[in-house]
């Protein structure tokens, strides 16, 4: 029986020739590690070659998220963001490869490219997986902050127009002591009842009390749907609806009527409801 040679990571091994039939590449993998043997094949020599590759990539990935912001019962924002995230991943591959040819060294390059290809895609497809991923996690996280974040701001939007749309609707209707409304109001009766059509709910009647559960707001931040506490001497002693512009929606006083102004001081504070 003729005798073929088998070498293998440089060891010379005497082995018998396999028939021509079983020259047929197979490939296989374990968890341990990938290999890619090809069957003996029939008076040549065998050369195997091990190859380990890591890369390194970035891929980008887009999220969507909705989110809601709820000020009242009545004014509710819902707001959808996309965000998009790009993100690095590192992955190691090591193929293990045997290649048959009529010489050792051409068994060996072939074995080698063989590894060194397999190699290659394998961690770099492991290495795409993990930045997608990572990105995908992260679009999600950013998609879902801004989402919240639009929705909150456009919730307070929403309802500042809605208040000003009431407290507009009142116009012309004449101040009176005590009033709160719908024919006639006072000062604090005006924004309570403004208010109350909004969703807001259990202010106090008065509005030195109105101030004291408002939260505080810069004059410099304040918003349509704010509430403008005129004070001396450090006491409030009238309410209104900040109407944007400078202006105010309020019930000036005795014998006059509901209507809207520029603020004529700055002897005054911001409040805003709900805190």
């Amino acid at each position: 029986m003729p005798i073929g040679a088998l070498m293998t990571a440089g060891a010379l091994v005497l082995a018998g020739n396999s028939p021509a039939s079983a020259a047929q590449p197979v490939a296989s993998s374990s968890t341990g590690g990938d290999s890619l043997n090809e069957a003996p094949v029939a008076g040549e020599v065998a050369a195997t070659a091990k190859v380990s590759d890591t890369e390194t990539t970035r891929q980008t990935r887009k999220a969507t998220a909705r989110a809601g912001a709820k000020l009242t019962p009545k004014v509710k924002v819902f707001s959808k963001v996309t965000a998009s995230s790009t993100r690095s991943g590192k992955a190691s591959s090591t193929v293990q490869a045997t290649r048959y040819a009529p010489t050792y060294a051409a068994a060996l390059a072939e074995a080698k490219a063989v590894a060194k290809k397999a190699a290659h895609d394998r961690a770099l497809a492991a290495a795409k997986s993990r930045a997608g991923k990572l990105a995908l996690a992260r679009a999600k996280s950013l998609a879902k902050v801004r989402a919240k974040a639009k929705a909150k701001a456009a919730v307070r939007v929403k309802f500042g127009n809605m208040v000003i749309k009431r407290a507009a609707a009142q116009r012309g209707k004449p101040y009176r002591w005590g009033a709160t409304g719908p024919r006639a109001f006072d000062c604090s009766g005006f924004v309570i009842y403004v208010m109350k059509g909004v969703g807001v709910k259990n202010l106090p009647r008065t509005s030195s009390a109105i101030s004291k559960k408002a939260h505080k707001v810069a004059k410099s931040q304040k918003k349509k749907g704010d509430l403008v506490f005129f004070t001396s001497h450090g006491r409030v002693y009238h309410v209104a609806v900040y109407a944007g512009g400078g202006k105010i929606w309020h019930a000036p006083g005795s014998g006059r009527r509901v209507t809207k102004v520029k603020i004529w001081t700055s002897s005054y504070k911001v409040g805003r409801v709900p805190a």
